[in-house]
């Protein structure tokens, strides 16, 4: 999982509950047949510096990502998944940028 994949899929998720180091999202139901999705639950050995683990539960149609809010800004984990078209490379640039320090 790529923090890229989550932007690209944002317009289907909805923020169920975030709490610094954990957030759950809801994604529509078209998404369990999107590759990207199933690409999610196969690949757990790719994730990002500062995620430490991503669960999808297609029957709950949800999506746990726990991560290090001392390196990912929960306000940018929030953004990237509601931002708009023109916010969204920026977002993922800063993201970028905290995390590789």
């Amino acid at each position: 999982m790529h923090l890229s994949d989550l932007a690209s899929l944002r317009r289907y998720l909805t923020i169920k509950h975030h709490i610094p180091g954990r957030i759950r999202l809801l994604f529509n139901p078209v998404l369990v047949s999107r590759p990207e999705v199933r690409e999610l639950m196969a690949t757990h050995s790719e994730l990002p510096p500062g995620v430490f683990s991503v669960r999808v539960n297609a029957l709950a149609l949800s999506l746990v990502i726990e991560y290090d809010s001392e390196r990912i800004a929960p306000a940018l984990l929030d953004e990237l998944v509601t931002a708009g078209d023109d916010r969204v490379v920026e977002v993922l640039r800063e993201l970028g940028e905290r995390l590789m320090t």
